[in-house]
This record gives structure tokens, sequence and C-alpha cells, in this order.
């Protein structure tokens, strides 16, 4: 297989061009979350409503690839905007957890729903075909780069 792309095909500059439009899109919806809330520390707390059982601020920080302190600085900074709660460990008495706070679940759960029929409208007339080619290759494009990065 060749890593050649055929003539005006630039992937890294359609996948950057669909990432910044996501993220601005993105900036226009955190107020409905917290009205402090920035993009850097929402990715934050993106991960922990994504860690059912609770997550240590260490593996936080390995998860999103950032060192300790700024882990430490986003979780302190989403404590105060009341988002975040640190629990016991239930497995080691000594470190806590880091869980969202219900409000937060729910917020987060409603800006997922509606950044998911937002983009649902811009895939409104794709066929399966092309839905289930785009989502496995992205899906693909995914799983490499966990691997590799």
């Amino acid at each position: 297989m060749t890593n050649e792309l055929p003539a005006g095909v630039d992937v890294d500059f359609e996948l950057t061009r669909f990432v910044r439009r996501v993220r601005t899109r993105s900036l226009r919806s955190l107020g409905d979350i917290h009205p402090k809330l920035d993009y850097g520390t929402f990715t934050f707390l993106l991960a922990i409503c994504d860690a059912t059982d609770g997550i240590r601020g260490s593996e936080l920080a390995d998860d999103l690839g950032v060192h300790k302190s700024t882990a430490s600085r986003a979780v302190a900074t989403l404590e105060r905007l009341g988002l975040v709660a640190r629990i016991p460990d239930p497995d080691d008495g000594r470190a806590h957890l880091l869980v969202a706070e219900p409000v937060a679940q729910e917020r987060v759960g409603a800006y997922r729903r509606s950044s998911h029929e937002r983009l649902m409208t811009l895939v409104d007339d794709w066929t399966p075909a092309e839905m289930e080619s785009f989502v496995r290759s992205l899906s693909r494009l995914n799983d490499r780069a966990e691997r590799e990065f």
C-alpha cells in the first residue's frame, strides 16, 4: 500500500479544518455547562465524565497527555465550579478518585446530544453506506492513533 495521496487531497488540512470548526462551535456552547468553563478545562471534564467509576488525577494526566500540574490546575478549577468532586478510592484508602457531579453529567449529556444532532444535520444527505464507510475509517484512524501517539 502506498502512502501517496491523489493530487489535491490534503488529509491533514481537512482534519484540521473540521476540528477547528467543531472547537469553535463547542466554545459557543460551553456556557450551557458552566458560564466560566473554558475549552481546555472542558476536555478534562469530558474525560472525568467518561470515567464512570472515577479516575485518579495521575491517570487523567496520562490519558490526556499533559503534565500532572496541568491536570491538577484543571481539576481545581472544575472543583471550584462545582462540576467535579473527589471521593475516596475504594481500592486504596490513601488515594482519591475524581468524579463528575450529577449536574455536570447532566449538562455534558445535553451538550453531547446537541452536538450529535448538529453533526447529523451535516451528514443528512449521506447514504447509509457512506456513513458506515466514514465511521469505519474514522474508527480505524483513531485506533491507530491511540497505538502510535
